[in-house]
Formats: structure tokens, sequence, C-alpha cells
């Protein structure tokens, strides 16, 4: 059977040429509306300082409400489609060829509109709960946030206690010329950890004024915690990592 469809796009700046997929509509040979789906979730967007999240979740609720009533749904997307606000506009009408409506509409949901997930491990990465996973799922959530290329890596810092001690901070940053650290602590070896970067971090304050972030395991340990605290070390969960990108980019000014 001969099936065509378009997408509805929404451009969080209509002067840019920058686009997201929100919905996919298909219609028959005939030019009937067959099918209509929304977007399940907004991720790509939440990275996008303009993405008007608020307006994009009421109309998916409005576009979910009409189609499960089913009458007058076809009337609905008519209309939609018909007042499109600045920020949204339809693609090209496209056809293709498939046997049965419900199978290409999951093709095109699967193509248009599913976020690409992460694979949970793969070949090569570090366990999970290592250091070396923390930093590779913040580094991964600071490049997706587009601010990765805006930090300092792999920072040594000096603590001024013995030419043998050194330490390297994973991430630094100056936003208005204020000393910003971020490093990343192990799952396993929290207490440990915690312990060495207080140590340093102790030290940092003491030649200037200075902040650090510790991004730790989601389920810190209360006394881990607490010895961060006691030396200004701040705790953030790295299941939070993408609210952490959105702060720095935030404080270095979009």
């Amino acid at each position: 059977m001969l099936f065509k469809f378009q997408l509805l796009r929404y451009a969080p700046n209509r002067l840019s040429e920058e686009f997201y997929n929100i919905a996919v509509l298909l219609y028959g040979s005939d030019g009937r509306l067959v099918d209509a789906r929304f977007a399940p979730d907004f991720l790509r967007l939440r990275c996008h300082p303009l993405a008007d999240l608020p307006f994009l979740r009421s109309l998916r609720e409005e576009f979910e409400e009409r189609r499960l009533a089913g009458e007058g749904f076809s009337g609905y997307v008519d209309e939609l489609t018909r007042n499109l606000s600045q920020s949204l506009q339809l693609s090209e009408e496209k056809s293709l060829l498939a046997e049965e409506a419900p199978a290409v509409m999951d093709r095109l949901k699967g193509t248009y509109l599913a976020t690409p997930r992460r694979a949970e491990l793969r070949t090569g990465e570090a366990p999970p709960g290592t250091r070396r996973w923390i930093r590779t799922r913040l580094e991964e959530t600071f490049r997706l946030y587009h601010v990765l290329e805006r930090l300092d890596r792999d920072v040594a810092v000096g603590t001024y206690v013995s030419p043998r001690f050194s330490f390297r901070v994973d991430y630094a940053y100056q936003p208005n010329g204020h000393n910003c650290y971020i490093q990343a602590l192990s799952m396993e070896h929290d207490l440990q950890d915690a312990s060495r970067l207080c140590f340093v971090f102790d030290r940092i304050r003491a030649q200037a004024p200075a902040e650090m972030t510790a991004v730790v395991g989601d389920n810190l340990p209360a006394d881990t915690r607490g010895l961060l605290e006691t030396s200004q070390i701040r705790p953030f969960p790295v299941g939070r990592a993408d609210q952490l990108a959105l702060a720095v980019r935030q404080a270095l000014g979009n």
C-alpha cells in the first residue's frame, strides 16, 4: 500500500535552521489521516537554552488527549497544521510503500521520534561504580550539553605540601575569574577518595577563594557526604549530571 507522511518540527530559534522532530503524521494514498504520534520525550531538547519545554508538554498532552478520544482528531490535526506558530513547521510530504499502517508507524516513530539510547556498557568501558566510569558519564553529559570544550581538563593544582605530592582535578573553569573545580569520586572507594580531595581542597582554598564539586554515586553514604561538606565541597550525584552541566553552562554565560 502507498502511504504518505509528514513530520511536525519544532524550531527553538526561528532565525536558525535548527529543528527537532516532535510528531509524525501518516496519510493514506487518498490523503486521509491514518495515524499520528507525538514524541515520547524531549531529552534532545533539554540541552537547548531557547527550548520552551512547558509549551511542548502542553501541546503533547492536548495532542494525545484528542488522539485517544478518536472523534474529531483528524480535524484537530488539520487545524493544528493550518495554524502553526512561528516555532512549528511541517516537513515536505514523503511517500513510502508498506503492508499495513501500524508497522509503518512503528518504523517512522523509531526513525524520527525516538531518542537515541547510549549502550549501558560498551567494549572497553570502565565497570560501573569506578571513578573512570563516573568521569566518562560526566564527560558524555558535558559534551551533550556543549560545555566540554569550555572546560579545562586534567588540571594540575599545586598544594605546596611537598614536591613529591601532586594532584590533578578533572575539570576547572573560571566564571567571572572565580576558580571552580569538578572532580569525580569512586563509588567503591568514596571515603578514601573524599579524604584525599578534602586534604587537597583545604590547601587550594588557603591560596585563593575557590569552589569544588565532587560528582559522586547517587547513594552516597552519610559519613562521606559529611566529610566533603566539612571542607565546603559540594557532593553532586552522577544521576543528575545533566543539571550540573546546565548550571556550569549558565555560570559561563550559556
